[in-house]
């Protein structure tokens, strides 16, 4: 049996991720992970607290602390989040640890040694005012490419286009907000990726038939059409992994270098003595999921020193991009405080909701709206008049008329056949990483069974049921038909909302984590258990709580 690693992008160690960071790499990979889960494959999920660079340099400037205090506290105040939002990590670790200083210096010393690694000199912006150099992220203006006036010297989130500090148009420090900029010249190390170029473009035309997003597949082809150039691995500041090479006692290894290979060092921190089966074993399957601002980081940066390493690690299998969630025709931005973030979230709706809400709006191929009436469409329609409905009337008419059912008896055939097309189709969705899709079958399932019931009326069969041998017997059939439905609809919903399909399956006396095969056997229902609710609606005070 093969292997799966399932990453998700580590958010920043500075402040709390938003709801759009939490759907764009980190909601759909737990759910992915616990599809795989309910099949039982070897699989673990790794992620953690990217602490390094500017981002956190910066707020702890503001915060009048060190660097590490803060990345700290932040990780452990992020993580907490996460288990509260029911995020099923094998393992959440944090970059600035030993192990993974290990693994970044094992890397780094193989990239310098075969050649990959080129010493030059660059222009580096320097404030005038702060009297400090700045590395890229601090160096803010207009995106030469797309014009968007809120590009960084690193990258441009909005057209996605990698960048350097002096492509940028107007640029202005982010620190004190000042134009007062000149560019000074500094010694650094750049990964040649125009060495490794053809080797990285065989690896995503080979691996791209592996249910890659067609953008980050179109992205990455199109990068390597213009050409790779080399790209800069260390800058001149203090907070990070110091660079191990004499006369770069002022620099350290640049941040997204440390975030990449953190996935490695996470699950080093995690086992080391499980660590290099999973990154250094040609049958495992390394699963990425992450927002389309990261895509050239996985498709085309990591590769390249995957590859340049000659150490064996493992190369992305499937990349799962997503696209952007927007809310009011504006985007959802950490470093820019625009979006409900994941704490605030928490005090309108508990964590099933969040995980329903944004999975069914999961941006997969195309920028989604996000809104208050979205919102409450989503769990007043869907979630409990569709699906919480269904069960709790299931449940409700079969206590009621208990003594009436013959739990034994077998379900109608032409239902059981319509039930399983669909649940076929849940599990193909999956596989083919249509995920928003999978969900959508369980709410063609629920659907199918408030049809059955609206067309069988088995609360009026219950009435002749009473007196009737042959009634008693279609209402067992219909109710044993009904329940089997609910039960698959407990199972199925398990990857996405964890606790409410946890509820629906203690109706059927089930503690542990659900599986796949346990959808063909025969459900037995408790129905001493009191029923309430699996969803409730939202009512004014939602609207309220949102708004403000």
């Amino acid at each position: 049996m093969g292997k799966y690693i399932i990453t998700a992008a580590l958010p920043y160690a500075y402040s709390v991720p938003h709801l759009g960071n939490f759907v764009g790499s980190i909601l759909p990979a737990d759910v992915y992970h616990r599809y795989l889960k309910m099949k039982e494959e070897d699989v673990i999920f790794i992620c953690g607290s990217d602490q390094h660079g500017t981002p956190t340099e910066l707020a702890a400037i503001k915060a009048g602390v060190e660097p590490e205090v803060l990345a700290n506290l932040m990780h452990e105040k992020i993580k907490k989040l996460f288990m509260e939002y029911e995020c099923s990590f094998t393992y959440y670790g944090k970059t600035h640890t030993h192990e993974n200083k290990e693994v970044v210096y094992d890397i780094f010393k193989e990239l310098y040694k075969n050649g990959y690694l080129l010493e030059r000199d660059d222009l580096q912006a320097y404030c005038n005012v702060d009297k400090r150099v700045l590395t890229d992220r601090l160096v803010q203006g207009t995106c030469p490419y797309c014009g968007k006036k809120s590009a960084r010297g690193d990258q441009c989130d909005n057209c996605g286009k990698l960048l350097e500090p002096k492509q940028i148009i107007g640029p202005f420090c982010a620190i004190c907000g000042k134009s007062e900029i000149t560019f000074v010249k500094t010694k650094n190390l750049a990964l040649e990726l125009n060495k490794l170029q053809d080797n990285i473009g065989k690896f995503i035309k080979k691996n791209s038939k592996n249910n890659w997003s067609k953008d980050a597949v179109n992205k990455s082809l199109s990068m390597i059409k213009e050409g790779l150039k080399p790209r800069d691995i260390t800058r001149s500041m203090k907070w990070g992994f110091p660079v191990p090479l004499a006369g770069y006692e002022n620099s350290v290894i640049y941040v997204w270098v440390t975030g990449l290979i953190g996935y490695i060092g996470i699950t080093k921190e995690w086992n080391s003595n499980k660590w290099q089966g999973y990154w250094q074993n040609e049958h495992t399957k390394l699963i990425q999921f992450f927002g389309k601002d990261n895509t050239i980081f996985h498709t085309i940066i990591w590769p390249g020193m995957a590859i340049g390493s000659k150490l064996g690690f493992i190369l992305p299998y499937t990349i799962k991009e997503s696209q952007f969630l927007n809310s009011k025709t504006f985007k959802f931005s950490k470093s820019q405080g625009v979006g409900l973030n994941m704490e605030t979230a928490l005090e309108i709706l508990e964590p099933d909701y969040w995980r329903f809400i944004l999975m069914y709006l999961y941006p997969e191929t195309a920028d989604t709206e996000f809104s208050e009436d979205l919102i409450t469409q989503i769990v007043n329609g869907v979630m409990n008049d569709n699906i919480g409905n269904f069960i709790n009337r299931v449940l409700k008419l079969s206590k009621e008329n208990e003594p009436l059912i013959d739990m034994g008896a077998d379900p109608i055939e032409e239902h059981v056949e319509r039930a399983e097309k669909i649940v076929e189709k849940y599990k193909s969705s999956f596989d083919n990483f249509s995920i928003r899709e999978a969900l959508q079958a369980i709410v063609e399932l629920s659907a199918l069974g408030n049809a059955i019931m609206g067309n069988s009326k088995p609360w009026a069969t219950a009435k002749l049921a009473k007196t009737d041998k042959n009634a008693k017997k279609e209402l067992s059939e219909q109710m044993v038909t009904l329940l089997g439905i609910a039960h698959h609809i407990g199972i199925l919903m398990w990857p996405f909302t964890p606790s409410s399909s946890m509820k629906i399956l203690s109706y059927f006396d089930v503690e542990k984590e659900p599986t796949l095969d346990t959808i063909g056997k025969k459900p037995k229902a408790n129905l001493s258990k009191e029923i309430t609710p699996i969803f409730k609606k939202l009512d004014d005070s939602f609207a309220k709580n949102f708004q403000k």
